[in-house]
């Protein structure tokens, strides 16, 4: 995968901490990881930045209800579902996926792509 030349160490330190994350997350976190390497790295960077990677179907933009946007480095053949906590917002990638959605379809129609987000509470917030 080619990615959006990162021309900037502002740029660079965006990129290298999403390919460093192993979970979505919000531009605020993604600010709070890329600060590290690049003080005085600003939100409006990140955001336009993420916006770029975005629309050059590099980075995904995960919407769920409940919970500000998360991004997230695509993978070639990726294929992600998504766990949201009612109570702390934490939004999770699933590692397993259910492969039979095929079986839940009128006859006739063909999977392109599934986006699978389940909400709930988490581990930490159910105790």
């Amino acid at each position: 995968m080619i990615f959006v030349p990162s021309k900037t160490k502002q740029r660079s330190s965006i990129l290298a901490a999403l390919k460093n994350i192993d979970q979505p997350v919000t531009p605020s976190e993604l600010l709070n990881y890329a600060s590290i390497n690049s003080p005085g790295l600003g939100i409006a960077t990140v955001y336009r930045y993420l916006k770029r990677l975005v629309a050059s179907s590099q980075v995904r933009k995960i919407e769920a209800v409940g919970v500000p946007p998360h991004y997230e480095i695509i993978h070639k053949k990726d294929h992600r579902h998504f766990f949201v906590c009612y109570v702390c917002e934490k939004l999770s990638a699933i590692k397993r996926c259910y492969n039979d959605f095929k079986d839940l379809l009128i006859d006739g129609y063909k999977i392109k792509s599934c986006e699978v987000i389940i909400y709930g509470e988490c581990r930490e917030c159910s105790t």
